[in-house]
């Protein structure tokens, strides 16, 4: 039978060990939250940047009239590439700054005598006041490829993905995809030149799907020093659910792993609707992007 001195001494034993279980695995529960925060916070650079280096060489590289880049300080930057597309064209904020009246003027002004639509990435409601529509929230997302990338998926054996290689399939290749994003006729003329001149730089490579010969889908790999993107994502209406986004999802990260980038960002349209496709690949949500539309709807950027 145990001393009372006996049962007291195994019970501060048996407290102790609780106490420095649990101590250790509230460390634990703080390195987990640590890590987690320290990749959010990366992938969330990982998009800011990838953002960043698209717009800008889309104006710096453009060729057209009234293309124009300005870093306006303080984490804001004025870019137009010229096209008739209003996420061509904008104003990115990188913090909760809050534009002047002069700024939002002049922007307006810029862009109204020119008569080309751009967008303002920014929750600053005092744009409403200016005839800025609300055009919703874009997501960025990210997936970091550094330890490999995900098996390919099994598709069809008549479905294809080929890097655009030529101008004429760049040009093929930008029609597909400005039809596919709603893009003007004269819209997607430009969006051919510019394209191609980015193609010559190297900082774009772009993805066509073919089924049975048939061009049926678009991406384009942004690919610079610094950051690496998927964007023109788009598939024919009548092939969708088939596999073609996928499989053109993967031809861009093997192309990203290729070039040495550890990380692959993308932008998503308020309804998501291709959320379901990167979550599969494990691309994880970074931040969130409110963005205000002028001279045209924010309706014409969800088809």
């Amino acid at each position: 039978m145990l001393s009372i001195k006996t049962f007291f001494a195994l019970c501060l034993i048996l407290l102790s060990s609780v106490f420095c279980l649990e101590a250790n695995q509230h460390s634990q529960q703080e390195v987990n939250m640590s890590t987690q925060v320290n990749e959010k916070n990366s992938l969330a650079q990982c998009v800011l940047q990838g953002r960043l280096d698209v717009f800008r060489a889309y104006a710096k590289d453009s060729g057209l009239p009234n293309a124009v880049f300005k870093d306006n300080g303080k984490g804001s930057f004025f870019y137009s590439s010229g096209m008739d597309y209003a996420p061509c064209n904008g104003v990115i904020e990188d913090s909760d700054r809050i534009p002047t009246d002069q700024e939002i003027a002049q922007t307006v002004e810029f862009f109204k005598t020119r008569k080309l639509p751009f967008i303002w990435w920014t929750s600053a409601k005092k744009l409403e006041e200016e005839e800025f529509q609300f055009g919703g929230i874009l997501t960025g997302i990210a997936l970091d490829i550094s330890q490999g990338i995900p098996a390919a998926p099994s598709s069809s054996p008549q479905l294809k993905v080929k890097i655009v290689q030529s101008d004429e399939d760049a040009r093929i290749f930008s029609l597909l995809a400005a039809d596919l994003n709603a893009m003007s006729s004269e819209a997607a003329e430009q969006f051919v030149s510019v394209n191609i001149a980015m193609m010559k730089k190297s900082e774009v490579v772009n993805f066509m799907a073919y089924l049975d010969d048939t061009p049926v889908g678009t991406a384009s790999l942004s690919t610079f020093p610094s950051s690496a993107g998927i964007w023109t994502l788009s598939t024919l209406p009548q092939y969708r659910k088939h596999g073609i986004g996928t499989a053109l999802v993967h031809a861009a990260l093997v192309e990203a792993k290729k070039r040495n980038h550890d990380q692959v960002m993308a932008i998503l349209m308020p309804k998501g609707l291709a959320w379901g496709l990167f979550a599969k690949f494990g691309f994880k949500e970074a931040v969130k992007f409110p963005f205000y539309v002028y001279g045209a709807s924010a309706e014409e950027l969800e088809k």
